[in-house]
């Protein structure tokens, strides 16, 4: 049966292993999650279809390695993928051959178009967003959730800023967003919130081009914040 969670999400969790498959993990936004995770005491498995450059960025981090994207996905609980559009389909294709039952799917992928010189468009895939994209993709039964299209590359690589923002969080399960959210939640100063099912993906993931917007105008890293939420129970 579809759930989805009435209130905030947890912050913690003790139901998974402490590992975390990036995909596409030597990009941007990929090398600074692996960042914020490795110094945070998460496992940290670089993946790249160039195993060389996996391993090179593995290296830098405390107790990370790296290799090839079906290698590092093999046994973790959790696979982020942080792959531009334009790869999408392909990288979830070739995930469909590895990916295993039990794991969780996360999908940071926002649907961008390049216009001009600088510029980019939100466009809309043919599944409606790029988490539902995935999912219809991957096999069946196989566990998506989508998050972190608004967090910052640059400010993740950079463990020396303070994070304060929220992650939108929407999947069609709730012990699938719960795992997520403790992994999010890992990473000191970002807050999940949850958005609802996976169908509303599209509107957080369409977010990104008016962050990347704002970005270029103020010379900054801007995130988003939720205001008015009740406070988390105290643990």
């Amino acid at each position: 049966m579809t759930v989805t969670s009435p209130g905030p999400l947890p912050a913690t969790t003790t139901h998974h292993e402490n590992t975390v498959a990036i995909v596409g993990g030597t990009g941007a936004l990929g090398l600074g999650l692996a960042t914020r995770w490795a110094h945070s005491g998460v496992h940290v498995r670089i993946g790249s279809r160039r195993p060389e450059a996996a391993q090179a960025c593995a290296g830098k981090l405390p107790g990370a390695v790296g290799g090839d994207n079906t290698t590092m996905i093999e046994g973790a609980a959790a696979v982020v993928v942080a792959v531009p559009f334009s790869a999408h389909v392909e990288t979830m294709r070739s995930l469909a051959k590895a990916i295993q039952p039990g794991q969780l799917v996360i999908d940071t992928t926002a649907p961008l178009l390049p216009v001009g010189p600088r510029g980019l468009r939100p466009i809309v895939p043919w599944a409606g967003s790029a988490a539902e994209q995935a999912q219809a993709l991957l096999p069946d039964g196989t566990s998506v959730v989508s998050a972190l299209q608004t967090v910052s590359a640059a400010t993740l690589q950079d463990i020396g800023l303070r994070l304060e923002e929220d992650v939108l969080l929407c999947g069609d399960h709730t012990a699938d967003k719960v795992l997520a959210a403790d992994l999010i939640g890992r990473i000191p100063g970002l807050r999940t919130v949850d958005c609802g099912l996976l169908d509303m993906s599209g509107v957080c993931e369409r977010i990104t081009a008016l962050l990347i917007g704002i970005n270029r105008r103020y010379k900054t890293h801007a995130g988003i914040r939720i205001t008015g939420l009740p406070e988390p129970d105290a643990r």
